[in-house]
C-alpha cells in the first residue's frame, strides 16, 4: 500500500510534455578463486548488472529509476543470526525509483524514493534457489531533504520506512528449537517468521570543506526495528507478551582529500572513523545448557577505514588503482565467551576483523574496462564455540574480469 502510493505520487509529478532522458548502466563479470578458512573453492565468479536512466520530467522534477541484479559465487558472508553466516552462493535483485524536486534558485531539494528487493542465499551447493532458510525480501519508502550551502557544503535529512520478510524461516514449536546445520539454536529463534521486521530509519548527514584541499563528511543514523512475531524470552526460557525491538545507531566521520598533479595524474585519499551500537530488549536462552543471557543482542563496534586511489590518464579513460584497509572491533557487553565444548567462561565476548583490498581498473575500449581485485578478511575472537555464529575466519578472494558501461 505504502509502496503503491509513493510510486503514484512520484510518477504523477511533472508535466505532460515529452520527457528528456539518458540511459545509464553497466555489466560486471568477474571470475576467480575464493579461499575460506584454508579451504579453496573451485573456479567461481560474480556477475551483476545495473540500469539507472535519468529522466527529466519538467523544470522542477526529475526521476531516477534503477534496477540491479547480481550473483555472487565466492562464498558471501551475511549477518543474519550473528557475526557472520557463511553461504555458498547468493543472488539478489532490486528495483527502485528516486524523484528529485528542485526549484530554480532554491537551495532546497526534495528526494522521495521507493525500493523493492529480494535476496536468495544457498547454504549448500545442492540447495534449490528460492528455498534458502534466510532468503528475504525488502520494501522501503522514504524521502530525503537536502539543503545546498556555500562552499560546496550540503546538509541532508532522510526518513525511511522499511519492511523485511523471511518467507522460508518457519519452525515448529513442538521441535523446541530450530535445527540449523544439524544443530540446535537459541530458544528465542523458535517460531514462524520470527525474523520478519519493520521499522524506520532516520539519518542526518552533511558535507563541508576543510580548508582548501579537503572535504569532511559527518553522518548519524538511527534504525528502529520491530519484530512482531518474535516474543521476548524470560529467564525460564518461556515467551513473554512483549515482542522484540532493536535500536541500531551509527555515527561516521570521514575526511576526503583529492590531489591533482596534472590533468593526467590524480589521487584521492579518504579516512573514515565510525561507531555502531545496537540495543535490543531481546534476551538469549541456550536451551541445550539451560543458560539465560540477558541483553544477548547488544553490541558496540568501532571501525577505521583508510583508502587511497591513484588515477592515471585522461578523465574519460583513466587507469585507476585503489587500495583499502579496514579495521573494526566489536564488543558484546552482556554475551560471555564460550569454550570449544560450549561451556561459558567469564568476561565479555570481543571480536576483531582486519580487512584489505587492492583493485585495478584498466580501459580497453571507450566503454570497456578490465577489472582485477584482491580482497582479504581475517577475523578473530575470544570465542571458541562457533557452531551457530562465525566469529573467527579468514577469507581471500582473487577476481578478474570486465566491466562494460553505457
Amino acid at each position: 500500500m505504502k509502496l503503491g502510493l509513493a510510486l503514484g505520487l512520484i510518477l504523477c509529478a511533472g508535466s505532460t510534455r515529452a520527457y528528456e532522458w539518458e540511459a545509464l548502466g553497466g555489466i560486471t563479470a568477474l571470475g576467480g578463486l575464493n579461499s575460506f578458512d584454508g579451504k579453496r573453492n573451485s573456479f567461481s565468479g560474480n556477475l551483476d548488472g545495473t540500469f539507472a536512466p535519468a529522466i527529466k520530467v519538467s523544470e522542477t522534477w526529475s526521476l531516477l529509476p534503477s534496477a540491479f541484479a547480481g550473483y555472487q559465487g565466492t562464498r558471501p558472508l551475511t549477518s543474519v543470526l550473528g557475526t557472520a553466516t557463511v553461504n555458498q552462493q547468493s543472488a539478489e535483485g532490486r528495483l527502485g525509483v528516486r524523484g528529485i524536486y528542485a526549484r530554480p534558485q532554491s537551495r532546497w531539494i526534495f528526494k522521495p524514493h521507493i525500493l523493492y528487493g529480494m535476496k536468495f542465499l544457498k547454504e549448500t551447493t545442492d540447495e534449490n534457489w528460492g528455498q534458502g532458510l534466510f532468503d528475504h525480501r525488502q520494501q522501503a519508502v522514504g524521502v530525503e531533504v537536502e539543503r545546498m550551502g556555500d562552499d560546496m557544503s550540503t546538509l541532508r535529512f532522510d526518513i525511511t520506512w522499511f519492511n523485511e520478510t523471511y518467507p522460508n524461516y518457519t519452525t515448529l514449536e513442538s521441535q523446541a528449537a530450530l535445527q540449523f546445520a544439524g544443530l540446535t539454536v537459541a530458544r528465542e529463534l523458535v517460531g514462524d517468521h520470527i525474523l520478519d521486521h519493520s521499522g524506520y530509519q532516520f539519518s542526518l548527514s552533511g558535507d563541508h570543506t576543510l580548508g582548501q584541499r579537503a572535504m569532511g563528511m559527518a553522518k548519524a543514523s538511527v534504525v528502529w526495528s520491530r519484530f512482531d512475531r518474535q516474543h521476548v524470552i524470560d529467564e525460564g526460557g518461556q515467551f513473554t507478551q512483549p515482542t522484540r525491538s532493536d535500536l541500531l545507531t551509527d555515527v561516521a566521520l570521514t575526511a576526503r582529500m583529492p590531489h591533482e598533479w596534472n590533468a593526467d595524474l590524480r589521487a584521492f585519499g579518504a579516512l573514515e572513523f565510525g561507531l555502531t551500537a545496537n540495543t535490543s530488549n531481546q534476551n538469549g536462552y541456550d536451551a541445550t545448557r539451560g543458560r539465560f543471557n540477558p541483553g544477548f543482542y547488544d553490541f558496540v563496534e568501532w571501525r577505521m577505514v583508510p583508502s587511497a586511489s591513484l588515477t592515471i590518464g585522461p578523465p574519460r579513460r583513466p587507469v585507476t588503482v585503489t587500495a583499502r584497509v579496514s579495521w573494526k572491533t566489536r564488543r558484546y557487553p552482556h554475551r560471555p565467551p564460550q569454550e570449544a565444548t560450549g561451556a561459558y567462561g567469564s568476561g565479555v565476548l570481543q571480536s576483531t576483523e582486519l580487512g584489505g583490498g587492492l583493485s585495478l581498473s584498466y580501459p580497453m575500449a571507450p566503454r570497456l574496462r578490465l577489472i582485477f581485485s584482491l580482497d582479504r578478511v581475517s577475523a578473530s575472537a575470544n570465542q571458541d564455540f562457533q557452531a551457530f555464529y562465525r566469529y573467527s575466519y579468514q577469507s581471500t578472494t582473487a577476481l578478474a574480469g570486465v566491466r562494460w558501461d553505457w
